[in-house]
Parts: C-alpha cells; sequence; structure tokens
C-alpha cells in the first residue's frame, strides 16, 4: 500500500540565505498578506510563508496566482518561498531568528495566535508589522517583540482572495509606515530604510507617516462607515453614494468614532469625514469589503475590531456610539446565522 502523502511541509532546503536577499515572514496569506508576499517574492526577496491548512498545502504544492489590476496574471512557483503550517507543526529551530522582517496580515482575531510567531521567526535585529484592520495592534504585537522592533502600517491596496492558490489585486494603493513616539526606528535607520526600498521594488508604494496613530485611526474610521453596512446590505462600495440612508448611516457611524479618537488625543481637525467617505466610496465603487467577503464565504468577520472596538472604548470613556452599536449586533447576527 502506497504511504499517505507528507503534510508536514518541512520542506526547509530553501532557508540558508541566498547571497544578501531579504528575509521576510508573512504571517496569515489571505488576499492582502498573498498580494505583499507575490509581490516580494518576485522582486527577489526571500519569503517565509506563515499560513495553515488548505491554504499552506495549495502556497506549497502549486504556489500562487496574481491577478494584477491591468489584467495580468502572474504565477509565482512553490520554489519562490518556503512554507509553514501553523496549524499543524510547531516553529522548526532552522527558522527561529531567521527573518528580517515580520509582516502581520492575519485577521485581527488570529493576532494573538500570530504574534508569538513573529516574536519567534524574528531576529534579535528584526522589524514587525501589522496590517490588519482595527486598531492597538502596534500595541500588541510591541508586548511580544518590543517597542523599539515595532513599525505601525495601514494599507490601501485593494484584494481579493480568490481561492488558496489565487488572489486578485483589485486596486492599487499605499502602504503607510510609522513608528510610536520617542522610538528610534524612523526612515533614515538602515533597517527601515531597507524596509521602504523593498517594498518600493515590490510596487507596493510605502509612504513613511509621521503620525501613524492618526493613519491608523482614520483607516479604521473608513473601516467603520463602509465595512459593516456594505456587508448588512450585500452590496459594492458604489451603492453607497446611490442611496443617501446608507451613505448617512455609515457616516454617522463614523462621527461616533470621530469623537473617540479625539477623546485619546487623535488631531483629525484636517480629516474630512464626509468627504473621505465618498471619495472612498468612488475610488472602490466596484469592490466588495472584506466583512462582506468574510460573509458570503462563511467565515467570521473583523466585526469586533472594528465597531467593537469603538463600542467598548466609547463605554470606557462615556461616550455614547449607539450607531456602531447597532451596526455590531446587526454583523454578529447575520455572522452567527451563516455558522449554523
Amino acid at each position: 500500500m502506497d504511504s499517505a502523502p507528507n503534510h508536514s511541509l518541512h520542506k526547509f532546503a530553501r532557508l540558508p540565505r541566498r547571497g544578501l536577499m531579504m528575509r521576510v515572514a508573512v504571517l496569515g496569506v489571505g488576499a492582502i498578506g498573498g498580494l505583499i508576499a507575490s509581490r516580494l517574492a518576485r522582486s527577489g526577496c526571500d519569503v517565509l510563508l506563515c499560513a495553515r491548512g488548505e491554504t499552506a498545502q495549495a502556497l506549497d504544492a502549486v504556489g500562487l496566482l496574481l491577478d494584477t489590476p491591468d489584467g495580468r496574471t502572474i504565477a509565482l512557483a512553490p520554489d519562490r518561498w518556503t512554507v509553514m503550517d501553523t496549524n499543524v507543526q510547531e516553529i522548526p529551530v532552522e527558522l527561529q531568528g531567521w527573518a528580517d522582517y515580520a509582516i502581520l496580515c492575519g485577521k485581527s482575531y488570529d493576532l494573538q495566535k500570530l504574534c508569538p510567531i513573529a516574536d519567534t521567526v524574528l531576529s534579535l535585529n528584526g522589524i514587525g508589522l501589522c496590517l490588519s484592520n482595527g486598531i492597538g495592534h502596534m500595541e500588541k504585537l510591541a508586548n511580544f517583540i518590543g517597542k523599539h522592533r515595532v513599525l505601525g502600517a495601514s494599507t490601501t491596496h485593494g484584494a481579493i482572495r480568490i481561492g488558496p492558490s489565487e488572489v486578485r489585486w483589485t486596486s492599487r494603493g499605499t502602504i503607510k509606515l510609522g513608528a510610536f513616539v520617542n522610538s528610534d526606528l524612523e526612515p533614515v535607520e538602515p533597517r527601515v530604510d531597507s524596509l521602504l526600498s523593498a517594498l518600493d521594488e515590490a510596487g507596493l508604494q510605502p509612504i513613511w507617516s509621521e503620525d501613524i496613530a492618526k493613519t491608523i485611526w482614520s483607516k479604521l474610521l473608513l473601516n467603520v462607515a463602509i465595512n459593516p453596512v456594505c456587508a448588512i446590505v450585500g452590496t459594492l462600495n458604489g451603492e453607497m453614494l446611490l442611496h443617501p440612508e446608507l451613505f448617512e448611516t455609515g457616516l454617522a457611524a463614523m462621527e461616533e468614532g470621530a469623537r473617540i479618537a479625539t477623546a485619546e488625543g487623535i488631531d483629525l481637525t484636517d480629516f474630512d469625514l464626509a468627504q473621505s467617505l465618498e471619495d472612498l466610496c468612488r475610488a472602490t465603487a466596484e469592490n466588495r469589503v472584506s466583512m462582506l467577503q468574510d460573509i458570503m464565504a462563511g467565515r467570521q468577520t473583523e466585526i469586533d475590531s472594528i465597531c467593537g472596538e469603538i463600542v467598548k472604548r466609547g463605554e470606557e470613556l462615556g461616550i455614547p456610539t449607539p450607531r456602531n452599536q447597532t451596526l455590531h449586533a446587526l454583523v454578529k447576527g447575520i455572522e452567527q446565522s451563516t455558522h449554523r
């Protein structure tokens, strides 16, 4: 009888550094993780993919197809990276301290599992950053690896996961990076400069933000407006501009979030809520928000880290958030009904 296939993914022959190539671990290989991993691998970085289950098996066996915004399909063969299935194995000695950078792209509810993995695979001088939705991720990652090794990050790239081994890059955007106040990590610091250069060479448009907390909060406010509304209605982003009641609902949720941000010391005086929401809906009119994609696929959403976080902080600060409470409750109801 033939033996069963080996799914442990212990294939570390590629691990030794090839020349002076940058080593990057991408933790969570969904839509954004797949986009970033494929672009970095194609530009010459040595990439470790930390995925799980079916996704890990597909990436290791067949690689990844990236459908670009200009209509091309780029095939990345499995020998372009090393894959670690976080579901079935502990981190091998060969991977401990291996990475120069760890980019966390998993869902916000997976960060508690991904942060210690980042801590283990990063070199002592390595840098970690998190591109998950929500707020508080910098601080969470810093609890594991220290503030001096953490960059805040936020992206406007749009991507959809077509399957375990295919990602569609729906719209080009930027990746904004920044550091904690009083951190030693600045653009001129060699480790940061190297990361910015690698992201630029990969075509991911990195931008340094002098106020990354404001950048992350601004994205959260837009997510609070567009993600739950489009997920509940089941519509493309552009529909919010065609139905005033949808736009006003999203804007009201944004305004509640802005009051929380202001109370926490975030200066939003130059952030026009209504105009920013209109611009986003127009720029991504044909896109489906990630929350709607999750609901359609029967997956857990990130509503707890978006509207739920606004509600939680509002309760702590004594600031009412009725619109966010309603949106949170509705999405949780839909989420639970799809899991029956």
